[in-house]
C-alpha cells in the first residue's frame, strides 16, 4: 500500500531517541505502510571443529568457513518466523554470525533488538551478531507508521558427531497387543498408559467417565473434578490441557477440578479430533516459560499443528494456541498417521506412527525430517508403537509385540 504527500517530511519515532527526516521537495515523494522482510541471507560462518591425534593424543581445533547463503532461509510469514531449513553443521559459531543480505517490501526499513533490553539499532551486513538464542529483527515502514517483529534463529545439527544406539532389552506378554496405549514419562521412568492418561514429573491424570482422577503411583486414583472432556492432552508446567466434547480446548490449573476454555487464534474445527498427541518443554528464550506443541488429524484425515508458548512466571503469563498451517510449499510436512507420539530429545521434537518412521523437528513443529540417527533398530516386532524420552535423558521405545527397546547417546 502507497501513501503520497507532498513535501514530505517522515519521522521514524519509533525508533526510541532516532529521527529521519526525508526532506522538502516540490515533487511527490512516494512512502509505503508495508513492512514485511521478503529474503534473508546469512554470511560466510565459522566452524571448529576437534582433532584428536592417534600418535600423541593431542587435541587440535581446526577452524573452517561456511558459505551462509547454501543454506536458504525460510520466512513465515504468519509467524513472522525466519530459520534454516538445512541444519548447519555442529561446531558452527552462532556467537559470530554476520548476514549479507536483508531484503524487504517497498525498502522497508530493518533495525535489530537487543538482547538485554528494549532498544534497537539499524541493522548492517557489517554486524557481527550473536545467535546462541533466537533475535528479533524489528521491521519499520517507510511512512513511519507501525513496526513488525521477526524472530530469527539458527538451527545446528546438534546430533552429528554423537553415536545414538538402539538396545532391545525385553520382551514382555503383558505389553503385547495392545492399541490404545502409550507411553509416557513418569518420575525418572517410562510407563505404557490407557490413551486417557497424561503425565508431569510425579502426577498422573487420567479421564474415567466424566471424572478427571490423580494418582502419584499410577495404581491409586482420587477424582479431582467432573467435566464434560473427551480427552486429555497433556501437561505443562502450569496446567493440564484437554479437548472439550464441545470441540474446544480447555485448561486446568488446580489439578483437574475446574476447567476454562483456551484462546484460539483460529477456529477451533482446525484443532486436530483424532490421533492427537502432545510433548511440551522450558523455553529458553523467555524466562518461566513452556513450549508446548500439539499434533493430530482433523475429521478430514489432514495433519493439524498448533502450539503455545505459556508464559507462567512474572506479571506476563498465559499465551493463546496458534495454528500452523502446513504450507504447501513445505517439502518436509509431518505426514498422516495413526498411533502418534511426540517426544522432545536432544534439543528436537521427534514423531513416531503408524508409518514406523522416526521424524524429527528441529524448528519446533513447522518441519520435519526422516532421522537417520534416531532410525528404528532392525528386527523390530509390531505394528503399533510409541516412543518418550525418560528424565534421564534417554529414549524409550514400545511396541505392541511386547518389545522394549532403549536408545541412548554414547
Amino acid at each position: 500500500m502507497k501513501k503520497n504527500f507532498k513535501p514530505l517530511c517522515v519521522m521514524l519515532c519509533a525508533l526510541v531517541t532516532m529521527t529521519s527526516c526525508l526532506g522538502n521537495s516540490d515533487e511527490d515523494t512516494t512512502v509505503y505502510s508495508d513492512m514485511a522482510i521478503s529474503a534473508f541471507t546469512l554470511g560466510t560462518l565459522n566452524r571448529y571443529t576437534h582433532s584428536t591425534s592417534s600418535d600423541t593424543g593431542n587435541d587440535t581445533i581446526i577452524k573452517s568457513t561456511l558459505t551462509g547463503s547454501n543454506y536458504k532461509m525460510a520466512i513465515d510469514q504468519n509467524r513472522y518466523r525466519i530459520y534454516n531449513q538445512d541444519l548447519l553443521p555442529s561446531g558452527t559459531d552462532l556467537a559470530h554470525v554476520t548476514i549479507s543480505g536483508v531484503s524487504t517490501v517497498n525498502n522497508a526499513i530493518v533495525t535489530l533488538k537487543s538482547l538485554t533490553s528494549d532498544s534497537i539499532r539499524f541493522f548492517s551486513t557489517s554486524d557481527s551478531i550473536d545467535f546462541t538464542t533466537p533475535r528479533v529483527f524489528r521491521v519499520f515502514p517507510t511512512d513511519g507508521v507501525g513496526y513488525r517483529d521477526y524472530t530469527v534463529s539458527l538451527l545446528v545439527d546438534e546430533s552429528a558427531g554423537l553415536s545414538f544406539e538402539w538396545k532391545k532389552v525385553d520382551t514382555r506378554a503383558d505389553l503385547q497387543g495392545w492399541s490404545a496405549n502409550h507411553l509416557v514419562a513418569f518420575g525418572d521412568s517410562v510407563r505404557l498408559v490407557d490413551q486417557s492418561v497424561v503425565t508431569s514429573d510425579d502426577c498422573a491424570y487420567r479421564l474415567n467417565g466424566t471424572n478427571v482422577e490423580c494418582s502419584e503411583d499410577l495404581e491409586n486414583w482420587t477424582v479431582m473434578g467432573v467435566a464434560a472432556l473427551k480427552q486429555l492432552l497433556g501437561v505443562g508446567t502450569k496446567g493440564i490441557f484437554a479437548l472439550g466434547t464441545d470441540g474446544m480446548m480447555k485448561r486446568s490449573e488446580d489439578n483437574g477440578v475446574t476447567w476454562l476454555d483456551e484462546t484460539l487464534d483460529e477456529d477451533a474445527t482446525l484443532l486436530p479430533v483424532s490421533d492427537i498427541a502432545m510433548t511440551s518443554w522450558d523455553y529458553t528464550p523467555l524466562d518461566s516459560t513452556d513450549y508446548l506443541l500439539m499434533v493430530g488429524n482433523d475429521v478430514q484425515g489432514q495433519v493439524r499443528v498448533w502450539r503455545k508458548i505459556s508464559q507462567y512466571g512474572g506479571a506476563v503469563k498465559g499465551g493463546k494456541w496458534v495454528y500452523m498451517p502446513v504450507d504447501l510449499n513445505n517439502p518436509y510436512a509431518l505426514p498422516v498417521q495413526q498411533h502418534l507420539s511426540l517426544t522432545y530429545y536432544n534439543n528436537k521434537v521427534l514423531a513416531l506412527g503408524s508409518n514406523k518412521v522416526i521424524y524429527q523437528s528441529a524448528d519446533q513443529g513447522i518441519t520435519w525430517k526422516e532421522s537417520s540417527a534416531y532410525a528404528l533398530p532392525s528386527g523390530l516386532q509390531g505394528t503399533a508403537m510409541s516412543l518418550a524420552a525418560d528424565s534421564q535423558n534417554r529414549l524409550w521405545l514400545v511396541t505392541d509385540a511386547g518389545e522394549v527397546w532403549l536408545g541412548k547417546k554414547r
